[in-house]
């Protein structure tokens, strides 16, 4: 299944904007599972959310999108053979660069 098919398949859906935003972040994300990129997608909209600090409301999108995407991210994993591993892998978000 590919990523857009399954970002259709969560329920309850994402409001419309949020949604649009989560499936550019994880088009963007590269290659992988679903888990691996909305990890990545993740990461890069925190970068985006961190690089204008304050009361922006771009900012504070980008903060959302990444909290989804994150959210999405262990969602993925629990879908995997070794969901114990996958989630553990997820610990480690901070971890990364």
């Amino acid at each position: 299944m590919d990523r857009a098919d399954w970002l259709r398949e969560r329920r309850p859906p994402a409001p419309e904007a949020l949604r649009d935003a989560v499936r550019d972040a994880l088009a963007h994300a590269g290659p992988g599972p679903i888990r691996e990129a909305a990890d990545r997608a993740s990461h890069a909209c925190l970068a985006h959310a961190l690089a204008r600090p304050g009361r922006v409301r771009e900012s504070a999108f980008a903060l959302l999108t990444a909290d989804a995407l994150v959210t999405y991210a262990c969602e993925a994993a629990l879908d995997e053979d070794d969901a114990v591993r996958a989630l553990e892998l997820l610990l480690t978000i901070g971890d990364r660069p």
